[in-house]
């Protein structure tokens, strides 16, 4: 059987990352590949995921502290590890949206320390590749009631928090091209890439 491959897919909210995670895995499918889409946190996960997603989507107001919400996203992302784990020792190659980077960017824009924010992450399993697009965000697609999607200085300042990360974890970058298609592929191509160097 072939080697479980974990990649994970990091950028701001509306940036397209739903849409090229799918786009991937179906790509991937095509090429031969058992391929599996995963997005962070798991909301039918409980409890953690439905507390989530009750307070991301408050009327944009968030109703406890930052770093609550972090030790609750992190308990999210331990409760599905054994899932995660699962699905890598079947050989899958799992694309997952968004993991640890995005709980300490956040986290980091709203004012926690990023070394706390890596320390109590730093038990969870950690990803074979990680890629980060960049580019403008859909602003037709933000979520009106969704904690991070309301306030673009704060979206613009965790933006960039995502790049100094991506520099000092060493995640691929993206640019988000024009046509999504060209997006989708350069995605793809380094995947492939990857897959091929990671499985000889």
């Amino acid at each position: 059987m072939q080697k479980g491959i974990f990649i994970t897919i990091y950028g701001i909210n509306n940036i397209g990352k739903s849409t090229n995670a799918k786009l991937l895995v179906e790509k991937l499918e095509n090429a031969g590949h058992k391929a599996v889409y995963l997005k962070y946190p798991v909301y039918d996960l409980e409890p953690s995921g439905p507390f989530l997603n009750k307070i991301l989507r408050n009327s944009g107001v968030q109703k406890i502290s930052e770093d609550e919400l972090q030790l609750w996203f992190i308990l999210n992302r331990y409760q599905f590890e054994s899932s995660l784990k699962k699905l890598l020792n079947d050989g899958n190659i799992v694309i997952a949206e968004d993991y640890i980077g995005t709980g300490i960017a956040w986290g980091v824009a709203k004012g926690l320390d990023q070394k706390w924010l890596e320390d109590a992450n730093k038990h969870l399993l950690k990803e074979d590749l990680a890629i980060l697009l960049i580019g403008e965000r859909h602003t037709k697609a933000k979520e009106k009631v969704h904690v991070h999607e309301q306030n673009d200085e704060l979206a613009k300042k965790c933006a960039n928090i995502f790049e100094m990360l991506a520099d000092k974890f060493g995640w691929k970058k993206i640019i988000v091209q024009k046509k999504a298609e060209d997006t989708s592929n350069l995605l793809f191509d380094l995947c492939k890439r990857f897959i091929g160097n990671f499985r000889k």
